[in-house]
């Protein structure tokens, strides 16, 4: 590493440096609003210079814990993977923390957000580079407690919650709030509980996997292989274990069917959810995904000739890939949908990161079933490179959408419209990031999502399962360029609402240069990305080629055969989707919109779509129900039977102790004192016999002995 720094020095600096924070805070505010993007960028150069490391077979190796029967070193793994993710988490969350010096500016208790901010991401970081799987989990709970803490960030706003012009009315009383913090505190409730889900379930996979691997690094569990796999296998253990650990996974990422906790997490300040979706939490199951990827291809390469292993290996293989590829399938289309009716700017870009996210999932599931006749390298590598490009593009749309909402107050797009004259900057940076999660040629998000599609399409051709993925991913690029043109329409196209907060009459402008450098530092990325990619190919997966020979491939792939035909078949997905958002929401934009009627199979579908299938309002009818249950539970059994039980058990006692209390009183004390107050009287009556005259002593003496002799006579019969 630089400078021959110790590597530990990448989790030490954020996660010790957070704890400072709040002491500066209290000498110096402004030192410490820009102390998290300070320490941040130091690890960030930390990071960058891992990439001299690459190709290193000496891991860096700390001990941690050694007792009897339990060595569990903390060994730092330095391969690709691992370097280009700790690159990408910290140089986002320095641009989001310099962000943050702007955005929360004039906010209160910002010792707690930097805090939990820098926290955050020394957690990614400990996630990201640990090849012990245990420390590993430790960062991954890190960032699901600061994601607890920073999602309800605004627990204490009185105000009551905005009310959505175009949402519809909510009846379940566990969604109706009186003011906006307790809403704020909901969300953040709901985030941590529904993740604490799969955090169970993948904990119960990393423990069943130790007691077969006896080890918790990654590395042991490629290279002794053969010791476990075919044990678990045989015992019908191994794909419970995997998918407990993807289960954590489906909740940190947000998959289906736990996907309900990412919109709510908008709850947030803009910078947390910039955090959350592009840098650290949501990445995190991702990446988690992938490592098992590796994990699993480079076991599978320990069991060849291995007579018993080979056929065990590659079911197991084959049926979790399967089913890690439809679950990303399913997601990437589902949330997808979900995006075209909210109004909402940052759940529509919440319900995005869902949909990328399903094809970051659907990528790996992809390689690892196309790894078995040695594509794994390219499919995994354009799972890697979505990564990247919607770790930019993502970034940025949501640090400009909090731009949006930072000046017009709002956080509706209905309420917004016309703010292309007023935030020319934002609109060109935000247009920027929506051609790329479209997936528009030359931006990033082209090159990576179309990859991914390319690659289903390879499976499509020789399996089932590969027609029902390739058909998802192509749907969910048709619905993302619909929702991304509607945003754009929606936010900066159309007149302006003449009074649309009462509150605020200033107009709406562009942020300041701490808000909007790195904005245009992540717009320029997510355009010349392509020409990063061909590098990133390199490192991923030790690609030999030359940068002109990988970009002359990227390209000739796309335009003949048989990349051709996926190519076309999604470009007919974009014109299909897009076309009628333009028309909509831009072309035809100072037009009210009336293409929805009020009744009909329209109307029903649109509902459908609002009530995003329905899918949350089943896991809230389930709490209301157990809520319902537990308090007739607490009426019928509690109150009157425990209770009841409890309340005569009380009075049995109460019963029993009086008559205890009175026979005590009575009898054993009227005993006692009886006795006591018969002893009492007799020395009394002994007192009054000592007269103290030597003649009457002497006289009782002599009766005394007088008595005797006449019991002795009477004895002996003499008398």
């Amino acid at each position: 590493m630089l400078f021959g720094l110790p590597y530990y020095l990448i989790l030490v600096i954020p996660i010790f440096g957070s704890l400072i924070v709040p002491v500066i805070g209290r000498f110096n505010e402004k030192l410490r609003d820009w102390t998290p993007a300070i320490l941040m960028g130091i690890t960030m150069v930390l990071c960058w210079s891992l990439l001299l490391d690459l190709g290193t077979t000496t891991m860096p190796h700390y001990e941690w814990l050694d007792l009897p029967g339990l060595y569990v070193p903390f060994e730092m793994l330095l391969d690709p993977l691992s370097i280009i993710m700790a690159i990408l988490s910290s140089t986002l969350c320095f641009l989001i923390f310099v962000y943050s010096t702007e955005y929360m500016a004039h906010e209160e208790d910002r010792n707690r957000f930097h805090f939990m901010m820098l926290l955050f991401g020394g957690g990614m970081l400990t996630l990201v580079l640990s090849n012990n799987l245990l420390i590993a989990f430790i960062g991954w709970e890190i960032m699901g407690i600061c994601s607890y803490g920073l999602i309800g960030f605004w627990n204490d706003k009185r105000n009551k919650p905005e009310e959505d012009p175009l949402g519809y009315e909510e009846t379940n009383p566990l969604l109706q709030f009186e003011t906006e913090g307790e809403a704020n505190t909901h969300s953040g409730t709901k985030a941590f509980i529904v993740t604490r889900v799969g955090d169970a379930l993948m904990l119960g996979g990393i423990l069943l996997l130790f007691i077969f691997t006896g080890s918790f690094l990654f590395t042991d569990m490629a290279q002794n292989v053969n010791n476990w796999w075919g044990t678990m296998a045989g015992w019908g253990l191994l794909i419970p274990a995997l998918l407990l650990i993807f289960a954590g996974a489906i909740g940190k990422s947000g998959q289906a069917p736990l996907q309900i906790w990412l919109p709510e997490a908008m709850a947030g300040p803009t910078a947390v959810s910039a955090l959350i979706h592009a840098a650290t939490m949501v990445k995190a199951g991702v990446y988690m995904s992938a490592r098992f990827l590796v994990t699993i291809v480079d076991a599978s390469e320990h069991i060849i000739g291995v007579p018993e292993l080979p056929t065990i290996g590659i079911e197991v293989a084959i049926s979790f890939f399967i089913i890690v590829a439809v679950i990303g399938g399913i997601t990437a289309f589902m949330t997808a949908t979900m995006g075209m009716v909210s109004n909402e700017l940052k759940k529509v870009l919440a319900f995005s990161t869902l949909s990328q996210l399903g094809y970051m999932i659907l990528a790996l599931g992809t390689g690892g079933i196309l790894a078995l006749d040695g594509h794994f390298e390219h499919a995994y590598l354009s799972g890697v490179l979505h990564v990247v490009a919607h770790g930019a593009f993502k970034a940025l749309l949501f640090l400009a959408a909090g731009g949006v909402i930072h000046s017009v107050h709002t956080k509706y797009m209905s309420k917004m419209g016309g703010l292309k004259g007023y935030m020319k900057w934002t609109y060109r940076v935000m247009l920027i990031g929506v051609l790329a999660l479209a997936g528009i040629p030359p931006m990033s998000g082209f090159w990576s999502k179309d990859s991914i599609i390319e690659y289903t399409y390879e499976l499509a051709t020789h399996s089932t399962v590969g027609i029902f993925l390739f058909v998802l991913a192509v749907g969910a690029a048709a619905c993302t360029i619909f929702y991304s043109i509607r945003l754009m329409g929606m936010v900066f196209h159309g007149p302006r609402p003449e009074h649309h907060d009462e509150e605020h009459h200033e107009e709406p402008h562009d942020p300041g240069p701490a808000m909007m450098v790195p904005l245009f530092i992540l717009a320029a990325f997510t355009v010349i990305a392509f020409a990063v990619f061909p590098f990133i190919q390199q490192i991923a997966i030790n690609d030999t080629h030359s940068w002109m020979e990988i970009m002359v491939e990227m390209i000739m792939v796309k335009i003949t055969m048989p990349g051709l035909v996926p190519f076309a078949i999604t470009i007919g997905a974009l014109l299909l989707g897009g076309l009628p958002a333009y028309m909509m929401y831009i072309k035809n934009a100072d037009t009210p919109n009336t293409r929805i009627p009020e009744k009909g199979i329209m109307r029903k579908l649109h509902t459908f779509l609002l009530h995003r299938w329905y899918i949350n309002d089943i896991y809230y009818a389930f709490v209301k129900k157990f809520l319902q249950f537990a308090d007739l539970w607490r009426i019928k059994v509690d109150e009157k039977i425990i209770d009841g039980i409890d309340n005569k058990s009380a009075d049995a006692a109460i019963a029993i102790s009086s008559k205890v209390r009175w026979f005590d009183d009575n009898v054993i004390d009227g005993f006692a004192e009886g006795i006591s107050t018969s002893a009492v009287e007799a020395s009394q009556s002994g007192q009054k016999s000592q007269t103290g005259l030597i003649n009457d002593y002497v006289g009782v003496v002599i009766f005394g002995i007088g008595l005797m002799v006449i019991i002795a006579l009477l004895s002996w019969g003499v008398i």
